[in-house]
Parts: C-alpha cells; sequence; structure tokens
C-alpha cells in the first residue's frame, strides 16, 4: 500500500510541474487534450457555455467576462493542490516522518512544508524525507514566484491585443462589413489607401499568434465592449483584406500578406478540430450560387476600385476564403462571439458643424 501511495503521488506531483513548466516557462508549449491546463480549461468552458445558454445576452456575457480571468486563479489552485496532495501521498507511503499518524496528518504536512510556515508539531526524521521536503517547499515557492511574473506578461499581451480594436472604425454607428470598412478608407477606389492599415494589422495578428500560443488562455479572455470581440475583428479584417485582393494589381501588397497571416492564425487556433460539419454546411452555401459575392462586386466596382474579371475574381474568392472559413466559424461558435463586430458608437456625440460657403 505504501508503495502504491508513494508511486500515485510521485505521478501527481511530476504531471502537474510538467504542466506548469509547459504553460508559464517553455516557449514552445506541447499541447495535449490530457495536460491539467487543457482539461480544465476544455470542460469548465463547456460547462460555463451551457449554463450561459439559460442566460440573457447581457448576463450571459457578464459571465463569460469574468472567466479568464477567474480561470487563472482556478489553474492556481489546481496546480497547488495536486502537488499538496501528492507529495502528501508520498510522506504517508514513504514514512519517516515523525507526529505523521494518518493521511490528514500527512495533507497538513505537506501543506505546511509547500507554504514554508514551518510550525514544527510534525518533523521528517529520515535524510530521504527531510530533502524531500526541501525540494516540495522549493516547488511552492517556484509555482508562487511563476505565477506572479506570468500575470504583468497575460495582462500585457491582453492590453496590446484589445487596444487594436478600439481602432477598428468604418465612421459609422452600425455594424461593421468588409464592403464598409473599404468604402470608408479608400477614398476614390484606390486599394493602396489601406496598406498601411494592412501592415498595422498583419503585425497585430503576428502578435496574437505569438502570444496565444505562449498564452492559451488568452483566447478566452473578453473585449470590454460586448458589441466587439478579437475573432470577429479577426474575421472582419481577413474578409477586408480579401476584397482588396479582387482588385487589378493586387499581388503581393499588403492585403496578401494579411491574408497569409490569417490564414496561419485561424489554422494554428483550430488545429487539432474536427471542422467537417463546418466545412460541409459551407459548401453547400457556395453551391446555393454567388448572390452576396455579386452584390460586393457591384459596390466596389461603383466605388471606383479597378476589379477584376467577375468570374476569375468570384473564383479568387472562393478559393481564398476556403482556407480559413470553417476555422472562422468555429471559432465563433466555440467562443460564443458576437456575429459581426459593431462600431463604437460615437457618433452621436459628434455634433458636425457645417460652415456655409458664399
Amino acid at each position: 500500500m505504501g508503495v502504491v501511495a508513494v508511486v500515485v503521488g510521485v505521478v501527481l506531483v511530476v504531471a502537474v510541474l510538467l504542466d506548469l513548466i509547459n504553460t508559464l516557462v517553455a516557449t514552445r508549449s506541447v499541447r495535449g487534450r490530457y495536460w491539467l491546463t487543457s482539461v480544465l480549461y476544455r470542460t469548465s468552458w463547456i460547462l460555463l457555455r451551457r449554463l450561459g445558454h439559460q442566460l440573457g445576452e447581457s448576463k450571459r456575457e457578464g459571465l463569460y467576462a469574468v472567466f479568464a480571468p477567474v480561470s487563472v486563479l482556478l489553474l492556481l489552485g489546481f496546480w497547488v493542490l495536486q502537488q499538496i496532495l501528492g507529495f502528501a501521498l508520498i510522506w504517508w507511503g514513504m514514512g519517516g516522518v515523525s507526529g505523521l499518524e494518518s493521511l490528514t496528518d500527512s495533507i497538513y504536512f505537506s501543506g505546511v512544508v509547500y507554504f514554508t510556515l514551518g510550525f514544527g508539531e510534525i518533523v521528517p526524521t529520515d535524510n530521504v524525507p527531510r530533502f524531500g521536503a526541501l525540494f516540495e517547499a522549493f516547488s511552492g515557492v517556484l509555482t508562487t514566484a511563476l505565477v506572479i511574473g506570468y500575470l504583468p506578461a497575460l495582462y500585457a499581451a491582453y492590453s496590446e491585443r484589445e487596444q487594436k480594436l478600439l481602432m477598428l472604425d468604418d465612421g459609422s454607428e452600425e455594424r461593421m462589413t468588409p464592403t464598409s470598412l473599404v468604402m470608408s478608407r479608400c477614398h476614390g477606389g484606390d486599394p493602396r489607401a489601406m496598406d498601411a492599415f494592412f501592415e498595422g494589422w498583419e503585425a497585430w495578428a503576428a502578435h496574437v499568434l505569438e502570444t496565444h500560443s505562449s498564452f492559451p488562455m488568452l483566447t478566452f479572455f473578453r473585449s470590454e465592449q460586448i458589441s466587439q470581440n478579437w475573432i470577429t475583428a479577426l474575421g472582419l479584417v481577413t474578409d477586408t483584406a480579401l476584397h482588396l485582393e479582387l482588385t487589378v494589381g493586387c499581388e503581393g501588397r499588403p492585403p496578401y500578406w494579411m491574408l497569409r497571416r490569417s490564414i496561419h492564425l485561424f489554422q494554428m487556433l483550430t488545429d487539432g478540430v474536427d471542422l467537417s460539419e463546418y466545412r460541409s454546411a459551407i459548401d453547400e452555401t457556395y453551391e446555393e450560387g454567388d448572390v452576396g459575392f455579386r452584390e460586393i462586386y457591384a459596390q466596389m466596382s461603383a466605388g471606383g476600385f479597378p476589379m477584376l474579371p467577375y468570374d476569375e475574381a468570384y473564383e479568387r474568392s472562393r478559393v481564398l476564403r476556403r482556407k480559413y472559413d470553417a476555422e472562422m466559424e468555429y471559432l465563433i461558435d466555440f467562443l460564443e462571439a458576437p456575429r459581426g463586430f459593431w462600431g463604437h458608437e460615437i457618433g452621436h456625440r459628434l455634433e458636425t458643424r457645417v460652415t456655409p460657403t458664399v
């Protein structure tokens, strides 16, 4: 029985330390379904979504907004509890600790050592438990230090992600569309007017790709505005880049590079996910015709954009969008992101004064 307790305890301690290092230290995290972090986030988010579906929109969004920050504390709690329980099983199975008479005493002793309290009523007497207690104390200090150092980087990455969203605006108070964004920034139908825009968003996509690989819980952090979300913003900007990829002379320009960065990001975020259901449903909409595309093409042509021939533009749009459309739809559904990206509703506070001309 003692050997079994020691083996189980060692497995628990090693597993949590590996998960902690993989999440907080490693520059290239190894993803797996059975890592503690993965299990915690996947399970808790699914349960929270079920609860959210029973609530109204504002309450649901409020619940989702607190999930990510609370989950960081919850993850820390699981790491601590698993280490304390693992070491407790080791002490219980190993022996050599004076005053330890039950499993409850072992858990208490493990907690005292882990948090370096040192009350002294239970003390190790053999050399192996003594050095083991030093290692447990070290793991407790290490866990605390890593989490404290991790939080500023996590929230800095979140802040940088959200700042870009506040700059996404088409000047209206309505739901933004790729077409309205293009029309608001490309006066006279000049696609090059948005080159700097896409260069900035390409850097943003690269930043999100790097930070959300290092800090996977960032995926669940919500925007402050209910009608805005980083996934829908990414989809909006990606579709906008696709619009300009349908103009003459688009090859190798910033919209093209934005598309490449977005496609890579969407694929990274959905790595290992079965998208067959989404792929099938979206392909059915393509088979139904090109009514929506025809309207977009007509609006851009009327706006003075040098469009590719219709058939070529339609085929190019379809081929490029199939590289990310299923991934985008899955992420919107999985993260319960709002459908569409709305403006910041500042227009009603801006009084337009027109100076009459003589």
